[in-house]
């Protein structure tokens, strides 16, 4: 029966390769379901009288291979070189040390050091695939749930199997059933875990195309563009509402750019765009205005204070580190103009004046509140 499902599951390792374009990645499952049907087939045919038989290793070093390929695959799903750098440079390590070992199963025929040295390999590639899952959960959270689960029931069937034990007694075909069956089952995890990425990647790939047909929204944040700002804003004033208006900019955001790059700071722009939107109802809108500059249109025109609570709940969330390619970045430093229709303006544009003379002024502060009010300011003067 395992044979069978490892013959399956190469047959769903062929199909995902074609379906998701990434054939090398999906090789190495392909690998690791052929190393694994190799050893199994190897193992089942040894007798208990013939345990130290010359051809009995090439099991153990098909099974090496299998930890080598079942690695390199679930550090490619799991993203490790992005997300988990640290964890990726020590699953190579573990992947070299897994060849150099099927390299001496290869010419070694004493079972029981080889048996030892597959355990003692593929426990600390099992643990260092948990580690990784754990890092990455909230960037593919079904993936990394999979895969953790593939690897505590790999953990468990070698934990039952006692792989050691296999040299120090007559090996018999049913002291392995319990690693075959962690063996089958954590591939077949593999391969839906595969499956769901190429899901959410679809998702994703569906949702920015939507983004960049879609007039008035910025493709890179999924915030409004300046042009359904301004759509939205005329419609209010057509329909005589009161509403708020908050003027956005990021201090000094040249330097995001300079010592991350431009992915790294698109990264915090995106991330900013989104940390915004939690802070809104459902009728309010974020807009980006400018390469870095964002603009918050509110219903009503709340009290000044509730207004400061909400500037204040913007600024911290500005400032959280961002989490890119296993790096937190700086997030950004920001400051708020407010201006309020009708009592700072009765068109989109005095309300935009009023509160750039607002962030203005708040920029040229060096201590106070990240926020100003266009309104204090017009008293002031």
């Amino acid at each position: 029966m395992s044979l069978g499902m490892l013959a399956g599951l190469i047959v769903c390792g062929l199909a995902l390769s074609m379906v998701s374009g990434s054939a090398r990645m999906y090789a190495w499952y392909l690998g690791a379901c052929g190393f694994a049907l190799a050893a199994f087939a190897v193992l089942e045919r040894v007798s208990p009288d013939a345990r130290g038989a010359n051809w009995a290793h090439w099991g153990v070093f098909a099974l090496m291979l299998w930890g080598g390929c079942r690695l390199v695959f679930a550090r490619e799903l799991l993203r490790l070189r992005r997300f988990a750098p640290r964890l990726d440079r020590i699953s190579l390590g573990l992947v070299a040390a897994l060849a150099l070992a099927a390299i001496y199963a290869a010419v070694e025929p004493r079972l029981p050091w080889l048996l030892r040295v597959l355990q003692a390999l593929v426990v600390a590639s099992t643990v260092l695939l948990v580690a990784g899952a754990v890092s990455v959960r909230r960037h593919m959270a079904w993936p990394a749930l999979l895969v953790s689960l593939g690897a505590v029931l790999m953990l468990a069937g070698i934990s039952a199997a006692h792989l050691p034990a296999w040299g120090d007694a007559p090996w018999t075909p049913d002291h392995a059933s319990l690693a075959k069956g962690a063996i089958v089952a954590e591939l077949a995890l593999l391969a839906l875990a595969g499956a769901l990425r190429i899901r959410e990647e679809r998702a994703v790939e569906a949702r920015a195309q939507s983004l960049m047909a879609t007039p008035g929204i910025d493709a890179l944040t999924g915030a409004a563009s300046e042009a359904g700002f301004e759509l939205r804003g005329e419609e209010w004033l057509r329909d005589g509402r009161s509403f708020s208006l908050m003027l956005i900019g990021l201090n000094d955001f040249d330097a995001v750019y300079e010592r991350h790059g431009q992915a790294g700071g698109n990264a915090v722009l995106a991330a900013i765009a989104q940390r915004l939107r939690e802070q809104l109802r459902a009728d309010d809108m974020v807009a980006r205005l400018g390469p870095d500059s964002f603009a918050i249109l509110l219903v009503g025109v709340p009290p000044r204070h509730k207004l400061a609570e909400m500037a204040i709940r913007i600024e911290t969330a500005g400032a959280r580190p961002v989490a890119y390619e296993g790096r937190l970045l700086a997030g950004g430093e920001l400051s708020m103009g407010i201006a309020c229709h009708p009592g700072d303006g009765d068109t989109l544009g005095s309300l935009l004046e009023a509160a750039e003379r607002a962030l203005a002024h708040c920029k040229r502060q060096r201590m106070g509140p990240a926020y100003a009010f266009a309104n204090e300011l017009g008293r002031a003067a």
